[in-house]
């Protein structure tokens, strides 16, 4: 813990990141896969492997984007570097190990942006604001000039900050505006990578799922990670044992079904809600 705060001094991050909680949740990641690392194993590789599945199936070699870099765990990071000219890792927050990554690379470089475009947006709200108005503003020139563009694990993340920074502000949590506001920001991550018209790998979060230690095999709960969003066409499924007893509760495992798709320009993802 103490470790933890002193990160959450010293850390490099705009204020107004701070105030959302990004920081506070970039640490508390960290802090949580050096705890549970080992039960990360086969989601890290699952995750690697496709990324150098998409990497062998682009032609031209010249920038990868990576969206939701975070500390990079989950990323092939060295053969990125090996296989691309220019390799940007983005994300709202990034930790001290990263940044000294990047700073002994000729070819990473980092740019901390907020995906959704709404923090800003949202940081002095007034007191009439209208949920259904709320709309990401994504920027037009990120993805320009890439020759792949990977969204890791972080679709289902998009609006958990804004979700929570709204319900401070007096949305109730269980308004029905309020989830739609949240599958709409998804909604645009997607359509934005979609636009790119450059190939895109997306790895997400797909469901939580919650089961009891001493039954395993009980169905357990499980909640649509999405905001009720779903995916009709995957390439890949896998488990991810994200915080297995005790790391949140002593009687309890929390899983997440973690999928992945690829789209070469111009197709489009396959969804529902």
């Amino acid at each position: 813990m103490l470790s933890e705060a002193f990160s959450f001094l010293f850390a490099k991050c705009e204020s107004k990141f701070r105030r959302f909680g990004y920081l506070h949740e970039a640490i508390a990641i960290d802090a949580r896969y050096k705890r549970c690392g080992p039960s990360w194993g086969s989601h890290l590789e699952n995750t690697r492997s496709e990324i150098s599945s998409a990497i062998n199936k682009v032609s031209e070699r010249k920038k990868v984007i990576i969206l939701g870099a975070g500390a990079g765990y989950d990323i092939p990071l060295d053969d990125l570097e090996r296989l691309f000219e220019t390799v940007v890792l983005v994300d709202v927050v990034f930790l001290k190990s990263i940044r000294k990554k990047a700073e002994r690379s000729s070819s990473i470089s980092l740019v901390e942006l907020d995906l959704t475009g709404l923090v800003a947006s949202l940081e002095h709200l007034k007191s009439d604001f209208d949920v259904k108005k709320i709309q990401s503003i994504l920027s037009v020139d990120l993805l320009k000039d890439a020759d792949l563009v990977i969204s890791c694990n972080v679709l289902s993340q998009l609006p958990i900050n804004i979700q929570n920074w709204l319900i401070k502000a007096g949305v109730h949590e269980d308004d029905d505006e309020l989830k739609s506001c949240c599958r709409t920001i998804i909604i645009d991550h997607l359509k934005w990578l979609e636009c790119s018209n450059v190939p895109v790998l997306l790895i997400t979060d797909l469901e939580r799922q919650l089961s009891a230690v001493k039954d395993p095999e009980e169905k357990g709960i499980r909640d649509n990670a999405l905001y009720g969003l779903e995916f009709n066409k995957l390439d890949k499924t896998w488990i991810w044992n994200i915080a297995p007893s005790p790391e949140i509760d002593k009687n309890y495992n929390l899983k997440h079904l973690v999928g992945s798709v690829y789209l070469k320009p111009e197709e489009s993802f396959d969804i529902s809600y």
